[in-house]
């Protein structure tokens, strides 16, 4: 099954972007406050961003990586896990664990294997990266 798990690659295609979660590791997304709403490439960044499961760090990319045997049950009970660690409710979803879940791995399977994506706000999307006027 695919699955999205943060990656470093294409970093810096963005003045906002950032990372420090662990790279291959499962993301899932926060939902975007309103001053995030508002000025999506800002100081906060839960419209931009995927939060990683194990880390509990953020990174503006993911990648589209197949998990032989992963499960949507495996995603669902890695983020039970992960709420449970961090000591929080799933009161932090505007839908219920099962749907994100199920909501993530859709938005995996949308793309091919090792595709690198972003997120602005409520979309995720292709990560383009514009080749810098004059490089090689």
């Amino acid at each position: 099954m695919k699955a999205l798990v943060a990656t470093r690659l294409t970093q810096g295609a963005r003045r906002s972007d950032g990372t420090d979660c662990v790279d291959g590791e499962l993301v899932w997304m926060v939902d975007a406050c309103e001053y995030s709403r508002r000025q999506v490439d800002g100081p906060c960044l839960c419209g931009r961003a995927f939060s990683g499961l194990h880390s509990d760090g953020y990174t503006t990319t993911a990648m589209v990586r197949e998990l032989a045997g992963f499960t949507e049950r495996d995603f669902e009970s890695a983020l039970r896990s992960c709420f449970a660690e961090k000591g929080w409710c799933a009161c932090c979803l505007t839908m219920s664990v099962e749907e994100h879940a199920a909501k993530m791995l859709s938005l995996a399977a949308q793309w091919s294997v090792n595709t690198i994506v972003e997120r602005r706000l409520d979309v995720v999307q292709l990560r383009r990266v514009v080749p810098i006027a004059g490089g090689k």
